[in-house]
């Protein structure tokens, strides 16, 4: 699903997400590049695939997905599990993409067991806004429990810290202050392991930042796709 005109801009959803999620997005930053939604196989619209769907082999499906699309150099942003894609992506694609925008990423989980990633998933819950629960809800069921439980077993064991000092394209951390999944603690850690990537923490977000304050992280991601040093020097004092 794509909107406006203009150079393009993917955004990829975390797990048991859809492009639903972007919700608070869409619009506004439609009127800056064109906008195209992904669901990954076995999620949202994309659920009776799932038997398609490999965190491991993830960035190669939305390699061909950006072919099939005919999208040169978009920039790639990524929620959560989706942010785990994107910086593999990244990686890996290099000349593929113009910028990088890891929203909440999940790269920060590894090796965790799916018992204790139950723990913060349950604060979290708690602290999701109402009005985005039924969202929520909705695309879990979709998704179904074993296609949640075997991409959260992949996404908490796989290793893809070697990968992230390959990533040269410039990029953009976004972490919620309140992010009980990926916690705010972990940011600057992951930034040292970016060359060069910057760091934007938005207050009273929680793990799903671009839905709990769409109007701080739509100007984010605005500011840095339009103008990346200044950018470089706002987002890295609103993170420290």
């Amino acid at each position: 699903m794509s909107y406006g005109d203009g150079a393009p801009m993917v955004l990829v959803h975390g797990l048991a997400g859809s492009t639903a999620w972007w919700v608070r997005n869409v619009n506004v930053l439609s009127r800056h590049r064109a906008v195209y939604l992904i669901d990954l196989p076995g999620f949202g619209s994309m659920h009776r695939y799932a038997e398609q769907f490999s965190v491991a082999g993830s960035a190669e499906w939305l390699a061909g997905v950006l072919s099939a699309l005919n999208l040169s150099r978009p920039a790639l942003v990524g929620h959560s599990m989706g942010g785990l894609i994107a910086a593999m992506f990244a990686a890996r694609y290099p000349d593929r993409i113009e910028k990088l925008i890891l929203a909440a990423p999940a790269i920060a989980l590894l090796h965790k067991s799916v018992l204790r990633y139950l723990v913060p998933l349950m604060r979290q819950v708690a602290y999701v806004q109402p009005g985005f629960l039924p969202t929520l809800v909705r695309d879990a069921a979709r998704a179904g429990l074993l296609t949640l439980l075997r991409a959260s077993r992949e996404l908490l064991t796989i290793d893809i810290k070697q990968e992230l000092a390959n990533i040269a394209t410039p990029s953009l951390l976004i972490f919620g202050e309140h992010d009980r999944l990926v916690p705010v603690s972990l940011a600057t850690k992951l930034q040292s392991e970016i060359p060069g990537s910057c760091l934007s923490v938005l207050p009273r977000a929680g793990h799903i930042v671009m839905y709990d304050q769409p109007d701080l992280f739509n100007k984010a991601v605005i500011g840095f796709l339009s103008d990346l040093a200044a950018t470089n020097s706002a987002t890295n004092s609103a993170g420290r």
